[in-house]
Order: C-alpha cells, then sequence, then structure tokens
C-alpha cells in the first residue's frame, strides 16, 4: 500500500474523534506495525484509550499489512514545535 493511501486511511479513522484536551496525534509505521502518538493537555483517561483504540482498529482493518499496534497517549506541555511529529500530524490543536 502507498504512504498517500495510509495516510487517508489514518486521517479518515480520526474524523469526529478528538476528545477535548487533545493538543496533536502523530502516526508512525513499519512493514507490521501501527503507532500512534497522542499528546494531551490533561491527565489521559480510559476513553482516550476507547477512543483511540476504535481509530486504531479501523486502521487495521483497512490496511492489512498492519499485525501489530502501538498507542501512546500522555499529557506533554512542550510546544507543538518541539513534539516528534513521526511519519507526520494526524490533528494538530492551534495554541496561541
Amino acid at each position: 500500500m502507498k504512504e498517500v493511501e495510509i495516510k487517508l486511511i489514518v486521517f479518515s479513522s480520526f474524523i469526529g474523534a478528538i476528545r477535548e484536551g487533545v493538543r496533536a496525534i502523530a502516526y508512525d509505521y513499519d512493514s507490521d506495525l501501527i503507532s500512534i502518538y497522542v499528546y494531551l493537555a490533561r491527565e489521559p483517561d480510559v476513553e482516550d484509550e476507547e477512543v483511540v483504540g476504535v481509530a486504531i482498529t479501523e486502521i487495521m482493518a483497512s490496511c492489512p499489512q498492519f499485525s501489530r499496534q502501538r498507542i501512546e497517549i500522555y499529557k506533554n506541555r512542550e510546544p507543538i514545535g518541539r513534539l516528534k511529529s513521526y511519519r507526520g500530524w494526524v490533528f494538530v490543536r492551534c495554541e496561541g
């Protein structure tokens, strides 16, 4: 699958799934692993895990080459420009 196709799938899986307090979401992948990194302005909760879990399930269903997943959700107050974007941003909140 081409990188642009993977990007579209990742982006579309998060439509309507950005909760309050989410500052940014980045993604990364290799041959069989999809990774989602969620940067929050608050402490993560169970609903954050559920929302990202649903999105990553949609990604894996659309991209059968991904057999493994990694989800990292954590509070981070660093400026957006200092956060690691990995392969790219799925979402970035305008701050300032």
